[in-house]
């Protein structure tokens, strides 16, 4: 806990080196065998975490060196904490990928067990604040030299830096989660300022080189992040600076701080082109319809949301029309709003997000009577470094989604757990009561029950990512017989649909489809419309076998209904276009194949077109009294270059078809 003076150091136990070691490793757990390298290694790897101090804790207190006292579960944070999570098995009702449900409920279970178990710890001064600190800048420092290390590769490389900065990421999956991470390294860097001058050496380099990196990284959302940081711990600074000895050290960092964002500023206008990260405005307009699909849901389902980790299969049930070609043609798939706030109402609902909303509340309060019991003290100063940390946190939360990300969670939760302990050691006067004092074997219970689904599911979830890696491999080959061996061992209990938001039956469909065995193919499809009825690419397969199958109704339903989730989604398009030609319907399927763009580089549009172009020329023929005009017409039916030719003169200029036919 934080004394009167200073953090002091409890002697080194096995849990401060367990903790030191966590932290020591996280940056390195990484696998490229599965698609997204870090999120399920690193949730086995926080499992197992915990496994193993609940095993030590267990022994500690059958051995009576520890007691089973959390009535600091009692505290408010702890009970939103078990608020949230009940929320989230309630959405499960809502869930069409149940898969998903399940896999959230097992993160964020493992995650809190995290904050529990670490919060106890440090109550039961088994667990030093200061070998905490020292594990985070630890971490922080080998996430810095794994930066460091892209950055010059990429410098030598043959790539421009700036157009290929998106690619420097360290072990963290993307550039923005790489600057969060960095950004919530920052309160335990400040906190580190209280030990000795080796320590606060170090902690002052790395925040300076910290903010070098965010500003060569170009995260929006976290630079201003930081700017909220630096500007409430220095007013904070201002209003305390009478009782703050370290006065010399402060201002040093406040003068080296303002001395990097102004020569930042400075260089980046100088260089706006390379820079145009920080101006470019195309990712906030994604936002803005990530979220405006998002109100949507909201709107439809605001009471228990549509079920954790289902954000992604309602999404495209709102309209893909206002997106990015790319996201319109199904080419891009969104897995997340961008802003954690709406991905928990969505899913949560209106109890669920007034839950999540209330932690971040409570755990304000818990400092701001932290700060305000000991205003005089001289470490108080701390306690801002996370309130303004937290604050920080919230703006990234905003527009980004550190909520997926287990090494996102973890340093938050520890902070959590630091202040949460302070408080209940500082402001609560709370006495361990005889029902919380709970039974060895109930702990032991609940704790090996958790680590167990959380295994459970994650390693399911791994094998699931891991033949799927494999699955595109083949796909990319065209390797039918090996998708489908990959496809049918991907699936499991907790997996059934890939990161991409795309059922595994749909590749597995595909395969089937491409090596002749539509019937199979079809129950594929089917199956995966019952996982993600929304998916365009899921919908246009599935009507492809329909009407493979000569069931033209329900392919030109399924059509239609892909074409209703994107309008310029043109491989739909084009097929709804040969169903109208193959029932005889040539007006229709004119009409279809009329709405893609000319400058179309899809086979089937080349092939098409100039067969209903022929059908087209025969309807307008049979309107046509005038033998003039009919034998003109003929003349350029009987010369293929020449209709092609019109009809694409008639599209650039403007023109209806069987007018520009007619003037001609």
């Amino acid at each position: 806990m934080l004394t009167k003076t200073k953090i002091k150091s409890i002697k080194p136990n096995i849990f401060n080196k367990i903790y030191f070691c966590f932290f020591l490793l996280l940056p390195f757990v990484y696998s490229g065998e599965i698609i997204d390298p870090v999120l399920i290694p690193r949730q086995i790897y926080l499992t197992l975490f915990i496994f193993l101090v609940g095993l030590i804790i267990c022994y500690k207190i059958h051995e009576k060196k520890l007691i089973t006292d959390f009535s600091f579960l009692k505290l408010s944070l702890p009970l939103l904490f078990l608020a949230f999570l009940i929320i989230n098995i309630i959405s499960f009702t809502q869930s069409i990928a149940i898969t998903e449900s399940i896999y959230v409920l097992s993160k964020v279970m493992i995650e809190i067990l995290f904050f529990v178990i670490t919060t106890y710890l440090i109550i039961q001064k088994k667990l030093d604040i200061e070998y905490l600190i020292k594990s985070i800048i630890i971490f922080s420092i080998i996430s810095v030299v794994i930066t460091i290390y892209q950055i010059l590769a990429l410098y030598f490389s043959e790539n421009t830096f700036f157009s290929s900065v998106s690619m420097i990421k360290s072990t963290f999956a993307n550039k923005n989660l790489l600057s969060s991470i960095l950004f919530l390294t920052f309160p335990f860097l400040f906190c580190s300022f209280n030990f000795s001058k080796r320590w606060k050496f170090l902690s002052l380099i790395l925040y300076l080189i910290i903010l070098i990196l965010l500003w060569l990284i170009q995260t929006k959302a976290v630079i201003i992040a930081f700017f909220l940081f630096f500007f409430i711990f220095f007013l904070f600074y201002v209003r305390n600076r009478k009782s703050i000895t370290k006065k010399l050290f402060l201002k040093l960092i406040f003068v080296t701080s303002v001395s990097i964002i102004i020569f930042s500023i400075f260089i980046s206008k100088q260089n706006s082109q390379e820079f145009s990260h920080l101006t470019n405005k195309h990712s906030a307009t994604s936002r803005f319809l990530l979220w405006e699909n998002s109100v949507y849901m909201i709107k439809d389902n605001w009471v228990f949301g549509v079920g954790a980790g289902n954000w992604q299969i309602h999404f495209p049930k709102y309209g893909l029309n206002n997106l990015d070609a790319e996201e319109r043609m199904g080419i891009i798939t969104y897995q997340r709003p961008h802003n954690d706030f709406l991905w928990v109402f969505c899913e949560m609902g209106i109890i669920g997000i007034l839950a999540y909303i209330s932690i971040f509340i409570i755990i304000l309060y818990y400092l701001f009577k932290l700060i305000q019991k000991f205003k005089e003290r001289e470490d108080n100063w701390l306690y801002s470094s996370f309130f303004a940390a937290i604050i920080g946190y919230l703006i990234i939360a905003f527009v980004d989604f550190p909520l997926e990300r287990i090494e996102h969670q973890i340093l938050l939760y520890l902070i959590f757990s630091i202040i949460t302990a302070n408080y209940y050691n500082e402001i609560t006067i709370c006495k361990p009561a005889k029902n919380t004092i709970v039974k060895l074997s109930l702990s032991i219970i609940l704790l090996f029950l958790s680590v167990l689904f959380s295994l459970f599911v994650s390693i399911s979830r791994y094998s699931g990512e891991y033949h799927t890696h494999k699955l595109y491999n083949a796909h990319k080959k065209a390797n039918w017989d090996l998708m489908i061996k990959e496809a049918d061992k991907a699936i499991n209990f907790c997996y059934f649909m890939d990161p991409m938001s795309a059922p595994i039956e749909w590749y597995k469909g595909v395969a089937l489809f491409s090596s002749g065995n539509i019937s199979v193919a079809k129950t594929c499809f089917e199956q995966a419309y019952s996982i993600h009825p929304y998916n365009i690419h899921v919908l246009n397969n599935l009507a492809s076998c329909y009407e493979t199958l000569k069931e033209h109704k329900k392919a030109e339903e399924f059509y239609l209904k892909a074409l209703s989730i994107s309008s310029e989604f043109e491989e739909a398009r084009l097929n709804l276009s040969a169903v109208y030609y193959n029932i005889g319907d040539y007006e229709k399927a004119f009409e279809m194949i009329d709405k893609c763009s000319i400058n179309s580089t899809d086979i089937k549009y080349q092939s098409f077109l100039p067969v209903i172009l022929d059908s087209k020329i025969d309807e307008i023929l049979k309107k046509q009294k005038d033998t003039i005009i009919i034998k003109k017409i003929i003349k350029i039916k009987n010369t293929k270059d020449k209709i092609l030719k019109s009809y694409l003169d008639s599209k650039r200029n403007k023109i209806n078809f069987a007018e520009y036919l007619i003037k001609m």
